[in-house]
């Protein structure tokens, strides 16, 4: 049952022809996505470009919803769905199908983009010379630590360089990618895996044959909450990687790992021992080592594996949709 429904729709500047729709989705962050929704008050819409922004509201209990119905943003024509279906990879698809833009842009509920942010991350789209496009994103300021590690920064989905894989909270599709790749995989993602709905539909696309492109003067800055910062967090955050990772390479990789209950125990062990020989600090406190949060995927993994190589696959190797209960009767 499809639990999606248009809970409301604001005007935002008169009757344009969407050529840009702008999507994000959120769950219990209502006040980090006012401060976001505030910020594109400020972007900039070239004249003649219709643009509309869609939230996905994905089953918060908060007040999500009363967030998006109260922003005036002049520039964007606002729509506002609601998932009840857990996993952003759900709200996502929801958007998808309600979206009219001839290029969809994505982001989170705890960015700023830069005033010029549309029309930079846009505008190779709207040209044709890529079919995606991957957008710088920036640490705030005020969550910046000496000890950071490019490690930690990737974690918070902050690049300090060119990436070549799309990141959700700064990246922009042309249409016609969804007319060849279904959509997301509502088994990846945050709410579900953690993780690798981004990773998956990255390689779909160069598996298909689109186009990628690194365009650095499309900013976004990342606020996500200071709590990430505590050192349970970065390895919640690890083990979750550790459980896309072993979807991703059972169901469309097709690939193994030797003895995983075996190399498993291996990894348990040397952390360990590498935890009494280098103490890291306690659960709620700042920081984690890189090597920790590497063992914690690893380790997880591993136990993940397992469970995924029990099911059959649900993609053919390298396949761009999923296998149905016909393809699998075939």
């Amino acid at each position: 049952m499809n639990q999606s429904k248009v809970t409301h729709r604001a005007a935002g500047r008169g009757n344009e022809t969407i050529k840009c729709s702008v999507i994000l989705t959120s769950c219990n962050r209502a006040a980090a996505l006012e401060k976001t929704l505030r910020a594109f008050g400020e972007v900039s819409v070239p004249t003649g470009w219709g643009a509309e922004l869609i939230v996905v509201d994905n089953a918060s209990k908060d007040h999500t919803t009363d967030v998006v119905r109260a922003a005036q943003l002049p520039n964007f024509n606002i729509q506002c769905l609601y998932e009840g279906r857990a996993g952003k990879s759900n709200a996502l698809n929801t958007a998808l199908a309600a979206a009219q833009g001839e290029v969809l842009l994505f982001t989170d509920d705890d960015v700023v983009p830069a005033r010029d942010w549309l029309e930079k991350v846009a505008t190779p789209l709207l040209l044709r010379e890529c079919e995606g496009v991957m957008g710088q994103l920036l640490l705030a300021d005020d969550l910046l630590r000496p000890w950071m590690k490019t490690e930690h920064k990737m974690a918070l989905s902050a690049f300090d360089g060119p990436t070549n894989e799309l990141v959700g909270a700064n990246m922009g599709l042309h249409r016609s990618v969804f007319q060849c790749i279904p959509g997301f995989d509502n088994e990846l993602g945050p709410g579900i895996s953690g993780f690798g709905e981004e990773t998956l539909l990255t390689w779909q696309m160069e598996k298909a044959g689109f186009r990628l492109k690194w365009v650095p003067e499309a900013v976004v800055v990342h606020h996500p909450d200071v709590s990430r910062l505590a050192r349970s967090q970065w390895l919640n955050g690890a083990r979750k990687r550790g459980r896309s990772s072993a979807y991703l390479l059972h169901h469309w990789q097709h690939g193994q790992i030797k003895r995983p209950l075996i190399h498993g125990y291996y990894l348990s062990t040397k952390l360990l021992i590498r935890r009494m020989l280098q103490r890291p600090p306690a659960p709620d406190a700042e920081g984690c080592p890189p090597w920790e949060m590497s063992y914690a995927a690893e380790i997880e993994m591993c136990r993940q594996f397992i469970k995924e190589r029990r099911r059959p696959r649900n993609y053919a190797r390298h396949g761009l949709k999923k296998i149905t209960v016909d393809d699998q009767g075939d």
